[in-house]
């Protein structure tokens, strides 16, 4: 090509990158915008839920895609507890800690002793423990996704993630950071009408594990008795503590 031909090439090159990027920002802050938005409205529903059903339930979050998905589970006698964790499990950590209990279990079970034989009725009685009679409050809870119409696995992304998180059950700061690849924090609300004390920090992507500094993220914090997500601010300087 000549040499005017190569200016006429990058002039419109220039063109397209000024005419685009802006409005790619536009649209990227734009539908971050309304994916943060969704997600207040989803955590007052979480509440709600809990209250009109009388079950507890929780949101799960999936820190560095940005997904999120409701759970609830039967045991209605579901409480928080006072030992805090140092980090929620995955879901094949769950998988495993169910697996535990069960196995441990089958210790009372043998320890109870044989079954007994009615040899009039040949009707078989299991032993009675007070052990095996509480199994189903022993064991852990539960929690299957919620799937109907108004709940299904929802997303922050694809310019968001949800950067650091922390709740009354965790003992110290969740960061996406620091936690593995499917890496997942709990937020628990509860039928008396509470959700837990709680902040979180939504970042822009850098990329899939690393949030983008030079964006000022979103910074919010949960109320507790009316079940809404606060913005608090802008930056870690934003985070809460809990006593």
């Amino acid at each position: 090509m000549s040499l005017f031909e190569v200016v006429i090439v990058i002039a419109l090159v220039g063109f397209v990158y000024s005419v685009a990027i802006p409005q790619f920002s536009l649209k990227s802050g734009a539908e971050a915008a309304t994916k943060v938005g969704r997600l207040a409205e989803d955590v007052r529903s979480a509440f709600d839920l809990a209250v009109l059903t009388g079950k507890p339930y929780r949101l799960v979050f999936e820190m560095n895609s940005g997904r999120y998905w409701l759970e609830t589970t039967t045991r209605r006698d579901f409480l928080l507890g006072d030992q805090k964790a140092q980090s929620d499990p995955t879901k094949e950590e769950e998988a495993d800690l169910d697996a535990a209990s069960e196995s441990a279990f089958l210790e009372y079970e043998v320890l109870a002793g044989d079954p007994i034989m009615d040899p009039e009725t040949q009707t078989e009685f299991k032993p009675v423990s007070p052990v095996l009679q509480a199994k189903s409050k022993l064991l852990r809870p539960q929690w299957k996704p919620v799937v109907n119409l108004e709940w299904r696995e929802r997303t922050i992304g694809p310019y968001l993630m949800f950067k650091e998180f922390q709740a009354e059950h965790h003992a110290s700061k969740q960061s996406v950071m620091d936690l593995p690849e499917n890496g997942r924090a709990f937020l628990y609300f509860l039928p008396g009408g509470y959700v837990e004390k709680a902040w979180m920090v939504v970042a822009y992507k850098k990329d899939e594990r690393q949030p983008d500094d030079s964006v000022t993220p979103y910074t919010f914090k949960t109320s507790p008795f009316s079940g809404t997500l606060d913005t608090i601010g802008t930056g870690e300087e934003s985070a809460v503590t809990f006593d």
